[in-house]
């Protein structure tokens, strides 16, 4: 301890007894001596030379909506400590909700035109295949009328020829008989003439009985030959009338079946086209493209209310890590941008530090290297590793190299001013205290540890001194708030206020 600390504090104690004395019968009160400490740190003493370097947050993130909308409401400010899925920001969403009705209620539009395409397909394929059976009976139906028809000419083109054969014969009857006729005639006349030529010679007697009987014989013979001769040719007449008209009637009955014929093939070729667009019907009708379109604006309408659902989603804001709110640059009633931040976040449950080391000393250092970090205010001593090296020399005032360190006890900020020392490979770990804390009495050294208003006295053994910094190996623990003045006015279990730094 100094010599103007040690008499400062005799000085104040002897005012104190004395002031205690001249209260006369009052009793004396306890002293409260107000003091300061400083954390004890786990870590080890840095070495050679100290590198100052401006703490920044390790992870900062820009919030920025997804969706521009008018804030309905912010759930924080400035400073505040957010956890990460923590409600940031809100939206107003009655647009959104809206929206989500109507693309639901389109979602169970599009899956009853599903259902209806499938109704409709099933129905058409029913109607294709009925009109695919009766156009088939139609195709059977003109093809026996076809064959049917094809006989009644083969038929009637008969009854032509037998017809024709009838009239040629009727027509050579007619002529033969024709021919017949003259030479009986002329046989009648002959007869006749004989006749009276022999009646007149027997009546003169100058023939006999027998000779007049043979010219009446031969008459009646020439009578008969004549009137037979006649007979025939008028037979052979109607014959001929009745073949004409048989070939008449046989030729309408040619033509009628020759008509009966192109109609049935008429109707033939209708029936098998027909049959032709029932089979096409049936392919239409099994198509799935009605019912594939549906589905597809089943899927698109699902994919709208995906969209809505996410956009309501996006409407809320919530914190995407663990941290602190370090900007905050919207109001409730304003419109969000979704090209500048609204808030900005960062983490400082560990910080980075950049320091720049010469070219002389960065082939000495390495990733993962540990290191010392001092901050003056608030008074501060803890560890910390290498996280990052530059090849490159920046404007000449060395190789940047950034620093990592947990900040567990939240003292550290963004922007503070940190001393960072390495630390060498051989380097002892244990606590790190203030030097000035520490108090000897012979070979014994000890500290004071504020704890629940008193200062206790703690025996220590000290593994190694470096200016204002000491490791203890032994007496205390990470985190003992070790009391750094007042020493002399201190004993085990003296009544402390602490003061703010």
């Amino acid at each position: 301890m100094k010599r103007w600390e040690a008499t400062t504090a005799v000085i104040l104690l002897g005012t104190i007894i004395i002031s205690g004395c001249s209260q006369g019968t009052e009793a004396p009160q306890d002293i409260n001596v107000k003091v300061k400490v400083s954390q004890a740190h786990k870590g080890v003493i840095g070495r050679g030379e100290i590198y100052t370097g401006k703490i920044t947050s390790s992870e900062t993130v820009n919030i920025t909506p997804k969706i521009s909308g008018k804030v309905k409401n912010i759930a924080v400010d400035v400073g505040t400590e957010v956890k990460k899925g923590q409600l940031l920001l809100k939206l107003e969403d009655d647009d959104l909700r809206n929206n989500l009705k109507i693309a639901k209620s389109n979602v169970s539009a599009a899956e009853a035109a599903i259902m209806s395409a499938e109704d409709t397909r099933e129905s058409s394929m029913v109607s294709a295949n009925s009109g695919i059976v009766s156009s088939r009976n139609s195709v059977i139906s003109s093809k026996s009328a076809i064959s049917q028809a094809e006989k009644g000419i083969n038929e009637a083109q008969q009854t032509v020829n037998q017809a024709q054969t009838a009239l040629k014969q009727a027509r050579t009857a007619v002529s033969t008989a024709t021919n017949t006729i003259r030479p009986t005639q002329e046989g009648l006349l002959n007869a006749k003439k004989n006749l009276s030529r022999t009646q007149t010679l027997y009546n003169s007697s100058l023939v006999t009985q027998a000779q007049l009987e043979e010219a009446q014989a031969a008459q009646v013979s020439a009578q008969t030959a004549y009137d037979n001769a006649t007979n025939a040719k008028s037979n052979a007449k109607d014959q001929l009338s009745a073949g004409e008209k048989s070939l008449t009637i046989a030729q309408k009955a040619l033509a009628t079946s020759k008509t009966a014929y192109e109609n049935a093939k008429n109707s033939y070729e209708n029936t098998n086209i027909g049959y032709k667009n029932a089979q096409r019907q049936l392919v239409v009708s099994q198509s799935t493209a009605g019912i594939e379109a549906s589905q597809q604006k089943l899927e698109q309408s699902k994919l709208n209310v995906d969209i809505v659902h996410n956009l309501l989603n996006n409407s809320v804001i919530t914190s995407p890590i663990n941290g602190i709110i370090k900007t905050k640059n919207i109001e409730v009633g304003e419109i969000t941008s979704t090209s500048s931040p609204s808030l900005v976040i960062h983490n400082l449950d560990s910080v980075n530090l950049l320091i720049y080391v010469p070219a002389e000393k960065i082939n000495d250092i390495k990733v993962g290297d540990p290191v010392q970090v001092r901050v003056a205010s608030p008074a501060t001593l803890t560890t910390g590793k290498v996280k990052s090296i530059s090849s490159e020399d920046t404007n000449g005032n060395g190789f940047p190299v950034k620093i990592t360190v947990v900040n567990t006890s939240d003292e550290l900020k963004s922007g503070m001013l940190a001393d960072v020392s390495f630390v060498g490979t051989n380097a002892k770990e244990g606590i790190i205290i203030s030097t000035r804390a520490i108090e000897k009495e012979g070979n014994m050294s000890y500290v004071y540890v504020a704890a629940n208003g008193h200062a206790i006295r703690k025996e220590i053994t000290i593994g190694e001194e470096a200016g204002p910094q000491t490791l203890i190996t032994n007496g205390l623990k990470d985190g003992d708030q070790v009391i750094v003045n007042n020493l002399a006015l201190l004993s085990n279990n003296t009544a402390i206020r602490i003061s703010k730094p």
